[in-house]
This record gives C-alpha cells, sequence and structure tokens, in this order.
C-alpha cells in the first residue's frame, strides 16, 4: 500500500551525470538511495498550466521506498508518494 502526500514535499536531491538521484535529504536525514525501481516523465497540461516531471521510485538505505519527481521548469526534487 502506498500513501499519496496531500502536498509534495520539497527535498533536497543530488544525482549523478544521467540526472539519477543519489541521496535525498528529507527532515534534516541524508538518506542514500539504493535502488531505482523504475523512471518515468510526465509531461501533460492541467487547467492551462504545462506540467514537466521526473518521477523516480527509489528505495533508500533506510529501507525505505519513495516515489519523488523533480519539476523540470524550476529544478526543484520533490516527494510524492511514500510506500509500504
Amino acid at each position: 500500500m502506498a500513501k499519496l502526500l496531500e502536498k509534495p514535499e520539497e527535498l533536497k536531491v543530488s544525482v549523478n551525470v544521467q540526472g539519477v538521484p543519489l541521496t535525498l535529504v528529507r527532515d534534516g536525514e541524508k538518506q542514500r538511495v539504493t535502488k531505482v525501481y523504475q523512471n518515468w516523465r510526465v509531461v501533460e497540461e492541467w487547467w492551462g498550466k504545462e506540467i514537466s516531471r521526473n518521477y523516480f521510485r527509489v528505495k533508500t538505505n533506510r529501507g525505505l521506498v519513495y516515489d519523488i519527481y523533480r519539476d523540470m521548469p524550476t529544478g526543484c526534487w520533490y516527494l510524492s508518494r511514500i510506500h509500504d
């Protein structure tokens, strides 16, 4: 089961040369990405506003699985879903 966050939570993320997440900082705690399960891109228009995001489903060294995304226009990273 997964928990979709009502409001995405902003993260600090470091990436490799290809843009794949290596670490993330959530609530002041740095977590290492140990596995990337999926990567997908969403480009669409929502209420007249263009949305362009790169999503990753990742597992961290704490054993947590997250869906995170990079908002392409701003470059900011967000947590959108936490998996059990």
